[in-house]
């Protein structure tokens, strides 16, 4: 049967159609180095991991980790690095010397396991001992220890903290623990600075607690995933299937990162999704001829409810529970590895430490939130079988559900709204570059809207003076780029840049006097100001505020008159609207009426304030120049406690082609608001120089 796999593999057929056979292949290899105590062969990558173990431990780094997918033989692993290590402490000693390995397990089948793995790959002489319930190891006479935590941890003052020469601890991601913590303590190696190794293996190192595993592991020294496992046919394909059950889960309860049990399990543990797991069942059975299926449940009530409803339907289905005695477990687990039990219904007992390679199907009823727990539970049935070319992975969710974990994650798809028909990891990582690609398409898109925004802003900002600028809620191109609103791909003019261009295609000089307000000369002893209120709608709906701009014209006290509260000016409101370009046409009619009847006009001698008067781009006189160099520079100096002398040129910079109109402009403005127009201007100045 080998020699014809080998055949097949290396004949010219196309992959198709030697992927089972190849699989098959590596099946049997498995079963063969296993068998073969005198010779054990380690694949290459589990000697790699050693290496890397044996590599970090004599440079110093003692607490490490081993990242290995299910199925990727872990246990075989630490027996090799056991021996490895024994025999180079053997070789560094001068007289006879013990080396004694403790492994720590949390359950029974994972104690039995790894006692089985040692046995055959580790040394002939090797005298191996579990310290676990009924069973008490003599410490002095041991080689290795299999100990479980919970009863080493009542067992503990029976050893001596140098009795150990190395710690092994399997399904690691559960060393954050208490007693796991207590335990390492009690040798010495709850510290980075241990004399002692402690390797850890698990095939994921995430904790549903969200605890840190740095209180016993300081590095991942070696990692290998399902996806690597099953490409270079480690482990088998698997086919993957979501149902969708139309499940809401949003009001059950979270504890650490999954959910409640007991709310989960209201949700799940009804007529009609027991019903959809069942005749899911049965279509994929007829379809793949499917003879060893592991159901996960959600609780002890779950298992017994769809266990009772799968036998009522014909389908020999039996269960094991925690609280199972160890003589009906076994029992039942041999029936089912031996084709006696079609379904193995549980809640969580086989998500660790199970080595049924002939499982072809998993019944995933347990929504979850822990990709930990995902990983464990699919990992159960992709070991290498000759039985089975693929394992039928069913997930009883629904896409939509935010928050559970799901099979498309393993190959990087974050958010999958499309149900799955026994699709391959391959399948999926197809979807996942097809989702790239247009992901990368998206973004070239937006970065040439973003191209032809800043195209925009440049045409809009040419020729136009730093104070210009000062009329928009930005001073450069980032800040106008944020403010943009933009659907998917399309982008739209903001608030921010229409104000610019109505304020801009007026032909009177408006400057902003604050964040929402500008404002505008019309004669020595008046001015119009602009502001931007939020309020409701005209309509009076019930929709949410909207920006009002209401136009006002000031006027200001003679001399002569009190100014109580010190108030300069007396305002008049002339319009409300929801558009800015109509309270700046009704300011243009004001500017209009008071220019064209200047005779008459209650408020004398009217000076042409349009932004296309002659004398607006003729250079600022000595004295306007003075002032404004002077309002710079205090407010610089004042801002900054140690300031940049560099600072000073680039004002005189701008000072020095500074036009009357601009003058004109920033003398009108600090009159009003004393500060405001001021920093602006600084700030655009220092940043046109910068930039």
């Amino acid at each position: 049967m080998i020699r014809a796999c080998k055949r097949i593999v290396s004949s010219g057929l196309s992959i198709s159609s030697t992927k089972f056979a190849r699989q098959s292949f590596r099946s049997l290899m498995s079963l063969v180095d296993k068998n073969n105590a005198k010779d054990p062969k380690l694949r290459d990558y589990q000697q790699t991991a050693i290496d890397k173990c044996i590599e970090s431990i004599d440079s110093g780094t003692r607490r490490i980790g081993v990242s290995m997918a299910t199925g990727g033989g872990k246990t075989v692993i630490f027996s090799n690095l056991i021996n490895q290590l024994k025999h180079r402490h053997i070789a560094s000693q001068t007289t006879d010397s013990k080396f004694r390995s403790l492994i720590l397990v949390h359950r029974k089948e994972l104690a039995l396991q790894a006692a089985d793995v040692i046995k055959t790959f580790g040394d002939d002489d090797a005298n191996v001992q579990i310290e676990m319930g009924k069973f008490k190891c003599d410490v002095e006479s041991s080689d290795v220890i299999i100990a479980s935590v919970q009863s080493l941890i009542r067992r503990l003052d029976k050893y001596s903290a140098d009795d150990i020469n190395l710690i092994i601890i399997d399904e690691a991601h559960h060393a954050a623990a208490k007693t796991y913590i207590n335990i390492l303590k009690h040798f010495n190696t709850d510290v980075p600075e241990t004399k002692i190794p402690v390797v850890g293996f698990s095939a994921t190192f995430e904790r549903a607690d969200n605890k840190s595993l740095s209180c016993a592991i300081d590095e991942i020294v070696y990692h290998r995933g399902i996806v690597e496992m099953i490409d270079e046919n480690w482990l088998c394909e698997g086919k993957f299937t979501t149902v969708d059950i139309k499940l809401e889960l949003n009001d059950v309860e979270s504890v650490g990162s999954d959910f409640k049990i007991n709310q989960l399990s209201k949700v799940m543990n009804t007529d009609e999704i027991n019903q959809v797991i069942l005749k899911t069942y049965q279509a994929k059975k007829l379809e793949n001829n499917l003879k060893s299926t592991l159901l996960f449940a959600v609780d002890v009530d779950h298992v017994i409810a769809l266990c009772d409803l799968f036998n009522k339907n014909g389908v020999n289905a039996e269960y094991v529970l925690g609280s199972t005695n160890d003589v009906k477990r076994d029992e039942t687990i041999k029936d089912f590895k031996n084709g006696k039990i079609e379904v193995l219904v549980n809640c969580g007992i086989f998500t660790e430490g199970t080595d049924i390679p002939s499982i072809d199907c998993i019944l995933l009823g347990r929504p979850t939130k822990s990709r930990s727990l995902l990983i464990q539970m699919i990992g159960r049935g992709l070991r290498l079988h000759h039985s089975k070319s693929h394992c039928h992975i069913i997930d009883f969710i629904g896409a939509a559900n935010v928050g559970v974990v799901s099979v498309p994650t393993l190959a990087g798809i974050d958010e999958c709204t499309e149900s799955l028909s026994e699709l391959t990891l391959e399948d999926l990582r197809e979807i996942k570059q097809e989702i790239d690609a247009k992901i990368s398409q998206q973004q070239r898109k937006e970065e040439e809207q973003q191209n032809i925004i800043k195209e925009q802003f440049n045409e809009l900002v040419k020729n136009v003076t730093s104070f210009d600028l000062t009329l928009t809620t930005f001073e450069d191109f980032k800040s106008f780029n944020e403010s943009t609103n933009q659907s998917k791909y399309k982008y739209r003019l903001s608030t921010s840049l229409n104000e610019l261009t109505q304020l801009r295609q007026s032909k009177y000089p408006w400057v902003r006097i604050s964040d929402k307000a500008w404002a505008s000369p019309i004669f020595g002893d008046a001015h119009l100001r602009l502001y931007k209120e939020r309020d409701k709608p005209n309509d009076s709906s019930n929709s949410s505020l909207v920006d009002k701009y209401v136009l006002k014209l000031y006027r200001q006290l003679p001399t002569y008159v009190p100014k109580g509260g010190g108030i300069r000016f007396v305002p008049k409101e002339l319009i409300v609207s929801e558009d800015i370009k109509t309270s700046l046409g009704k300011a243009q009619q004001v500017m209009e009426k008071i220019s064209s009847d200047e005779e008459n006009n209650e408020y004398g001698n009217v000076k042409n304030f349009s932004k296309y008067a002659k004398w607006r781009s003729k250079l600022a006189s000595p004295k306007q120049k003075t002032l404004i160099r002077s309002k710079l520079k205090s407010l610089n100096n004042s801002s900054n406690p140690s300031p940049n002398a560099k600072d000073d040129l680039k004002i005189d910079d701008y000072i020095k082609t500074m036009t009357k109109g601009d003058a004109s402009n920033i003398l009108f403005a600090s009159q009003i608001s004393s500060v405001f127009p001021i920093r602006a201007l600084l700030k655009m100045i220092l940043y046109d120089n910068k930039n």
